[in-house]
């Protein structure tokens, strides 16, 4: 059996230098943006220049410059890891690199791991460090939700106060090299009457933390979520990254409750810039492992390959292990190809 190193220069040979184009800092984008609230601005936050464009105007663009087809052969695949069960001693960087693994996602609770503590922030650069001496790209950093990370929040000033917690982790990501910040857009539950308030909360906000992103070298991809979430559909998920257009979009396929996924990726054509992998009932949230659920894989990845997405093939499962991950993933890759 080949090992994760031989498979790693059989697929950088096949992509002719894949990775190197995912350097952070790589996914530029330029765009029109909303005005903000005065609250927002109060607290240091700067007014983007421009107002939006009509979303059909945008998805006009986008089909302009959708890329060429990608082939899923060449993608390579990451893992989405918890800074917690990190620091407990859960998880072994080097047997993802063995597995075949070249990606990974940093991620955690804010309420089991506060960032802003200087020991954890410490702890989390130490690990950075040692990820990419292996070989492993700390290719997003995911940033904390909850009540006091919700973008949506109608209020000015708390508004403003939650840009301000999300510009410091956006600085760090810079500072950690890190080109990617996958975003929330909301809390839950938000009831039906209140949402188009939150709209349009989100939509102020937005562009704010496109224009902070930019001025540290990294991209925000905000994420589709289910239930009461906003982004729970590719309808809502359209206007949201509509206010910006250097916002990307990170297409989790556990959380399309109201939709199939291959419908949600090609209505986001040219937007969705990273993912996470997962499968589930289509009831709820499972975060399964890919191929226990009800997902049609073969359609999302001829999906993704169809509007060009290059990898990684990032999973976001409970309690990840990485010889089960690239298992799978071989698996997926076997059924598409003989499809």
């Amino acid at each position: 059996m080949e090992t994760g190193r031989e498979r790693d220069g059989i697929r950088k040979a096949a992509s002719g230098g894949m990775y190197a184009a995912g350097e952070p800092g790589g996914l530029p984008g330029v765009g029109t943006r909303e005005a903000a609230g005065a609250g927002e601005k109060a607290a240091g936050w700067e007014e983007p220049r421009g107002t939006s464009g009509t979303e059909g105007a945008a998805a006009d663009a986008r089909a302009e410059a959708r890329p060429s087809p990608s082939d899923p052969a060449r993608w390579p695949i990451g893992a989405s890891l918890s800074l917690e069960t990190w620091k407990n001693g859960g998880i072994d960087l080097n047997r993802f690199y063995d597995a075949g693994i070249r990606h990974i996602e940093m991620a955690w609770r804010h309420s089991t791991y506060d960032m802003f503590d200087p020991d954890n922030e410490a702890y989390a650069e130490a690990l950075v460090v040692r990820a990419r001496r292996i070989g492993l790209d700390v290719w997003t950093m995911h940033l904390p939700y909850g009540t006091a990370w919700d973008v949506s929040v109608v209020d000015d000033a708390e508004r403003a106060a939650v840009l301000d917690r999300h510009g410091r982790l956006l600085r760090l990501a810079r500072r950690w090299g890190i080109g990617r910040a996958v975003l929330h857009p909301s809390w839950e539950p938000i009831a039906a009457d209140e949402r188009p308030a939150r709209v349009a909360a989100c939509k102020r906000a937005l562009p704010l933390l496109a224009a902070e992103a930019e001025r540290q070298g990294v991209r925000i991809a905000v994420e589709c979520l289910p239930r009461t979430c906003l982004g729970n559909t590719s309808a809502e998920m359209l206007e949201l990254v509509g206010a910006d257009e250097r916002l990307g979009v990170c297409c989790d396929v556990n959380h399309l409750l109201q939709e199939r996924s291959e419908h949600f990726i090609r209505r986001l054509a040219g937007r969705i810039v990273t993912v996470h992998m997962s499968d589930y009932d289509g009831v709820d949230e499972r975060h399964w492992l890919p191929g226990k659920g009800v997902i049609r894989w073969n359609d999302v990845i001829g999906a993704l390959a169809e509007q060009g997405y290059a990898g990684p093939f990032l999973f976001e499962v409970r309690q990840p292990d990485p010889d089960e991950l690239a298992a799978c993933w071989e698996r997926l890759l076997g059924d598409y190809v003989r499809r």
